[in-house]
């Protein structure tokens, strides 16, 4: 069966009931949740001025936070990175280790430069998949 008989006639009798420790966890990822969603929904209504997140910190080191590039990746990251969990994940992986990361490279012309070059091939694939999705929104329309 794979269930405890007595846990099957308990449930059915007095319903599902939770723990306090699964019902904390619940409330803290519906909080969680929200807060995502809100950010999401912000950084979406802002995307063509990148204001709610404005954290790009290796492109604003490498071209300044208002060039075109920079601007390039946060919508990329607000369009299609936030949209999966493995785009989510990298989005907090990104900013826990980029601001130490950019410290350290603050003032060093020719890193800045290399990282500027390292940096191009994730600008021309940003490029590339908002085109696609531009064509995709306009084809449901």
């Amino acid at each position: 069966m794979g269930a405890c008989e007595r846990l099957v006639l308990f449930e059915a009798r007095y319903g599902k009931r939770k723990s306090p420790c699964q019902q904390e966890a619940i409330k803290r990822g519906r909080a969680e949740h929200d807060k995502f969603f809100r950010d999401a929904v912000r950084s979406e209504s802002d995307v063509s001025t990148s204001l709610a997140k404005p954290w790009c910190f290796c492109a604003s080191l490498a071209w300044g936070p208002e060039a075109p590039e920079t601007n390039l990746l946060r919508k990329f990251r607000d369009r299609i990175l936030r949209k999966t969990a493995f785009g989510r994940w990298f989005i907090r992986v990104y900013y826990h280790a980029a601001p130490e990361v950019c410290k350290h490279l603050e003032g060093r012309r020719r890193i800045i430069h290399a990282l500027r070059l390292g940096l191009m091939p994730a600008v021309w694939i940003a490029k590339a998949m908002l085109a696609k999705q531009n064509e995709y929104r306009r084809d449901d329309n």
